[in-house]
C-alpha cells in the first residue's frame, strides 16, 4: 500500500498541475480575446410600390488590382442617386462584377444592377437591407450602363431596406 501511495501522489499532483495550466491558458486566451463587434442592425420592413434609388444603401468594395476603381463606381452610384455607405478594398479576388444581397432585398439589388454591365448576382443571409457591389480590376469590369431603371417594382409590396442613420444632436 505505502508504495502505491508513493507513486499515487506524484501523478495526481502532476496531473492536478497540468489541469491548472490548462485552466490558466484558457482564461488568459478567454480575459485577452477581443470583445466581439455589435450584431448588424436590422433592416426596417417598408411598404413600397416600386423601389427608387434613394431608397437603397450600397457598399462598394474594390476585389482588383485597379487603384481607385471603388471610387469611381462609388461616385456614379452616388451620381445616380444611391446613398453609398461605403467604399472600401476586399481581400476577397473578383474576377466579375457581383451584386450580393440578402434574399429579402431582391428588387433593390435588380435596380442597383441595373446600373452596371454585366454583373452576377447573388444572394446571402444578411439582415442589414445593404446591397454589395464588388468590382474586380479594370479588366474584369465591364463598366456602368448607360442608363439605369428609374424604380423597380416590389412585387411583394413589402421591401427590408437598410435603417436610416439617426441625426446626431
Amino acid at each position: 500500500m505505502r508504495i502505491f501511495r508513493l507513486l499515487a501522489t506524484p501523478v495526481i499532483l502532476i496531473g492536478l498541475l497540468i489541469f491548472l495550466l490548462w485552466g490558466a491558458s484558457w482564461g488568459w486566451s478567454a480575459m485577452t480575446a477581443p470583445f466581439p463587434g455589435p450584431p448588424p442592425t436590422p433592416c426596417v420592413s417598408q411598404k413600397l410600390g416600386s423601389v427608387t434609388p434613394k431608397d437603397v444603401t450600397v457598399r462598394v468594395f474594390n476585389g482588383g488590382s485597379t487603384d481607385g476603381l471603388g471610387s469611381t463606381v462609388s461616385q456614379a452610384l452616388k451620381t445616380a442617386g444611391f446613398e453609398v455607405s461605403k467604399t472600401k478594398n476586399t481581400e476577397e479576388q473578383i474576377t466579375k462584377t457581383i451584386i450580393r444581397a440578402g434574399s429579402n432585398n431582391a428588387e433593390a439589388a435588380k435596380l442597383v444592377a441595373s446600373y452596371l454591365v454585366e454583373p452576377t448576382m447573388e444572394t446571402d443571409s444578411r439582415v442589414d437591407g445593404t446591397v454589395d457591389v464588388l468590382i474586380g480590376s479594370k479588366n474584369d469590369f465591364q463598366g456602368m450602363s448607360e442608363s439605369g431603371l428609374s424604380e423597380v417594382p416590389v412585387e411583394s409590396g413589402t421591401i427590408c431596406l437598410a435603417p436610416s442613420p439617426s441625426p446626431s444632436m
